[in-house]
């Protein structure tokens, strides 16, 4: 996944991928192997989550007359990231397993560190950016709502935000990180 100029020459954007986990050709280990591709390209905001059967859709029917929905009226009672139909080859659980192996793994202080780090290359905004977007997008699995639940996750990745801090005072926000860290992740592997 290359980066993407839109408007003027240099203009980066962050891709927001989404992966469907509990397809009937998933099988266990689905979330890593989906990870193992995503940590090979630039620093984006995945998000995961099961394959819903939507009613009155050719899914839909083909689940209903297989007898494999499982909550076959799941619109009415709207449960986030609980499956509504039995996967082939997986389990229930399984899938909303890969589901959250997915999230963790790619919303955990680690992964925001890498991601951040990926970008030592660029001015510091743009390592602002990710970071603030990545705490924000781990909402979506891990509910923020409440402002000490934002401390905890702030305080998970104090590590990161006072690296930015020490180069923000240290050249501003066009500064680079300093030159022992400016391959990109994907370089730093090999």
């Amino acid at each position: 996944m290359p980066w993407c100029s839109i408007g003027s020459p240099g203009a980066t954007f962050f891709a927001i991928t989404s992966f469907i986990f509990g397809m009937d050709n998933d099988t266990p280990g689905v979330a890593e192997r989906t990870l193992k591709e995503i940590r090979t390209w630039p620093p984006g905001l995945p998000i995961f989550g099961l394959m819903t059967p939507l009613p009155a859709t050719p899914l839909y029917k083909r689940l209903e007359a297989a007898g494999r929905l499982t909550r076959p009226k799941h619109w009415q009672e709207f449960i986030p990231f609980a499956m509504a139909h039995t996967p082939l080859k997986m389990s229930i659980d399984e899938a909303q397993n890969e589901v959250r192996i997915g999230w963790t793994s790619s919303y955990s202080p680690e992964a925001i560190e890498k991601a951040v780090d990926s970008l030592n290359h660029k001015p510091l905004g743009y390592r602002i950016n990710i970071l603030i977007a990545r705490l924000c997008f781990r909402g979506i699995y891990f509910p923020q709502m409440g402002r000490f639940i934002w401390l905890k996750a702030i305080l998970e990745n104090r590590s990161t935000i006072f690296k930015l801090l020490r180069q923000g005072f240290g050249g501003g926000l066009h500064a680079s990180a300093p030159s022992v860290a400016t391959q990109p992740v994907t370089e730093q592997r090999r």
